[in-house]
This record gives structure tokens, C-alpha cells and sequence, in this order.
């Protein structure tokens, strides 16, 4: 049966504020780890943020990083190896920010377990309703991937005047 599990945890911030940790993980059976296997479930989206920026500032970080990287480095060493660890060092801050502060959410985040960083407790609330929510539909998706195949037929009602009307300018 599968479980969610949280942890929560609390710092300092580099402001003295507080920091809100929440860690989400979870814990599936082997019949439902069978079905993410045969599904290749555990690369499906389950939120997709748009963060439109966050590539933009992931390779700047990574090129900051590059930068810096590079210049301390040619104190110790030639210039070709200053520049390629300094690559390498600027291209891992820039996955690591990137993974950090990336909303979006696959399944094998939370089958590994993943980080949130919170700014309140209120926030902290919020995030784990959002996980449980999260979590209740990616159940009920594996639980019909245990029944696909075949087929259905669904009646369609026809729905009242103004209920038509604000589907069709909703768009659904």
C-alpha cells in the first residue's frame, strides 16, 4: 500500500530568518513499484511548473561559478586546466541550482525522496497538502493502469444552458 512520508525540519536563513524544510518521499509495495517499471511511470510528470527563468538563471549561476572558478584556479595552475575544472565546477552549480529550485515534479522525485525549501510554516502546510494531492493521483493512475486495456463506452450527458456556456468559455 503506498505511503507518504514527510520529514520537516527548520534553520536558519542567511538573513536570520527562518528556513522550513520538507522532505517527501514515497514508499511503494513491490506490486506498485511493478506497475511504475512497466509503465515507466517514475519519469512521468506529476506537476509541471512553468518556472520560465529558471534555465536562464541556472546557466548563470554555472557561468558565475565558471568564472570564479577559473580565475582562483589560475593561481595553481595552467591556464587549460584552470579553464576546464572551472568548467566542470560552473557546470555542476549550474545542475545543482537548477535541480534546487526546479517546481516541476516526477514521480522518481518522490520515489527517492525530495527536498522543498519553505519559507513558512504556512507555506510548509500548503506544500504537504499539495504532495498528498499529488500523491492520491498518481494512486489512482497506477490503479487503473491495473485495468487498461479493452474498451469502455461512456454515456455524455448533455448539460444545462449555463453550465454548456461556462464549459465552452472555460474551455473544458
Amino acid at each position: 500500500m503506498m505511503k507518504l512520508l514527510f520529514r520537516r525540519t527548520q534553520s536558519s536563513g542567511k538573513l536570520g530568518n527562518i528556513v522550513f524544510g520538507l522532505w517527501g518521499k514515497v514508499e511503494l509495495d513491490n506490486d506498485e513499484l511493478a506497475i511504475i517499471k512497466r509503465y515507466r511511470l517514475d519519469n512521468a510528470i506529476l506537476i509541471d511548473a512553468g518556472q520560465e527563468h529558471l534555465v536562464r538563471n541556472s546557466a548563470l549561476t554555472g557561468l558565475l561559478v565558471f568564472a570564479i572558478a577559473s580565475i582562483v584556479l589560475l593561481t595553481f595552475a595552467t591556464a587549460k586546466a584552470a579553464l576546464f575544472f572551472g568548467f566542470i565546477v560552473g557546470g555542476i552549480a549550474g545542475y545543482v541550482y537548477f535541480h534546487q529550485k526546479r517546481e516541476t515534479i516526477f514521480v522518481r522525485d518522490l520515489m527517492h525522496g525530495r527536498q522543498f525549501k519553505c519559507g513558512s510554516v504556512v507555506e510548509l502546510a500548503r506544500k504537504e497538502e499539495w504532495l498528498g494531492l499529488v500523491t492520491a493521483f498518481l494512486r489512482q493512475v497506477m490503479e487503473s493502469a491495473k485495468h487498461w486495456g479493452g474498451t469502455e463506452t461512456r454515456d455524455i450527458e448533455a448539460l444545462p444552458k449555463d453550465e454548456a456556456r461556462r464549459v465552452i468559455i472555460a474551455g473544458l
